[in-house]
């Protein structure tokens, strides 16, 4: 692989993962708002809203980007790198479910008294399109993880299993799509 794609996959890599890093910070300081104050209505802050809804569209065309134009860097293998990488994905997509399930039990009394379905729809999407933004961001990490873990192509045949190894039917966990 050359340099230039690489270095493209690393810089949307990076931009993305800043965009995540904004999203989780303002989802930590809500839980600890949340905790501190339990039982009262919060609000939030409108420079907080402008930064998580720029870092969930910012992040989503990194996503997209990186997902149609630019390939998974191949390579590098590093078995404990990767599962590393898998680990801290799945940790963000248990924050992400962390998240939805803390608005829907903490404001669902709420957002049923609603009167104006304006207000409600326009919740529902933001929480939706940051939980998106957080699934997208692990799926990328896992995608690269299964990078890092995969076999060399030299030693490996199409469906994965060594030289001289019979080939095993199992379905890869992630689909490869060629770039």
């Amino acid at each position: 692989m050359t340099q230039r794609p690489t270095l493209a996959y690393t810089l949307l890599l990076i931009v993305q993962t800043a965009c995540a890093l904004v999203i989780l910070f303002h989802i930590h300081t809500a839980f600890r708002v949340l905790v501190a104050h339990i039982g009262e209505q919060q609000t939030l802050p409108t420079g907080s809203l402008a930064q998580i809804c720029a870092a969930a569209l910012l992040g989503q065309i990194c996503y997209w980007t990186r997902l149609y134009r630019v390939p998974v860097p191949q390579g590098f293998r590093n078995l404990p790198l990767g599962h590393l990488l898998a680990f801290a994905a799945r940790l963000g997509a248990i924050v992400g479910g962390a998240l939805a399930s803390i608005y829907f039990l903490r404001h669902l009394p709420a957002l049923t008294s609603i009167a104006d379905g304006f207000t409600l729809l326009w919740r529902s999407s933001l929480l939706l399109a940051v939980v998106f933004a957080i699934y997208c961001y692990t799926l990328e990490l896992e995608r690269l993880a299964a990078a890092w873990q995969a076999e060399p192509e030299s030693e490996a045949s199409p469906s994965g299993a060594k030289a001289g190894e019979p080939e095993s039917q199992a379905p890869q966990a992630l689909p490869r799509r060629p770039h």
